[in-house]
């Protein structure tokens, strides 16, 4: 059974990895910091996946400190998409809402695809609902892409992008220093 259990998690860490390079890579050209900081939710679901795989060999634990360091990088790359939000608001951005609408609604193609795969591995619920609850994040950061699209689209303004992307990247540095200090996984649905 742990067999199938690191090969679930193995496709959602590969799945949820590429999708978060893609969106990343694309964001860029959109000009969209809202499409940036879903990518990283999908990479921090990837390296999630990773390490819970890992634990699951007992060569690895999951200890305070292995936490803590996943918790820095959180509020590192949520930092940086920040920063890129900042920067954006000065020298301005034209975000291009099509593409962001677009890969908005493919986005969750691979949200859905990994919830599939938790969903059959139901006997190993305790070790993959920390995954389900990513999975359920990665939904609503799809939807926040399409709404800054449709918005920016709608009102011919990068304010959109720029209030949403921002809005994303600091609910996720906080969760990475919530996670940092504490030296725990905080439970996404928690203030």
């Amino acid at each position: 059974m742990v067999d199938d259990q690191r090969a679930a998690l193995a496709f959602i860490a590969i799945i949820t990895g590429f999708m978060g390079c893609i969106q990343g890579v694309l964001s860029m050209r959109a000009g969209s910091t809202a499409m940036l900081a879903d990518a990283l939710i999908f990479v921090n679901h990837s390296a999630s996946a990773t390490i819970i795989s890992w634990t699951l060999t007992g060569k690895f634990t999951r200890s305070p400190l292995v936490i803590r360091l996943q918790g820095f990088v959180m509020l590192l790359l949520g930092a940086a998409v920040l920063a890129a939000v900042v920067r954006r608001v000065y020298i301005g951005s034209a975000p291009r809402p099509a593409t962001m609408m677009l890969l908005g609604l493919l986005a969750p193609g691979a949200s859905l695809t990994c919830s599939a795969i938790v969903l059959r591995q139901r006997n190993a619920a305790s070790t993959l609902a920390a995954v389900w609850k990513l999975s359920t994040s990665d939904a609503v950061s799809n939807v926040a892409v399409v709404a800054a699209g449709a918005l920016v689209a709608l009102t011919l303004s990068n304010i959109p992008d720029l209030v949403i992307g921002g809005a994303m990247a600091g609910y996720f540095a906080l969760k990475g220093w919530r996670v940092m200090i504490s030296g725990r996984i905080v439970d996404p649905r928690s203030p």
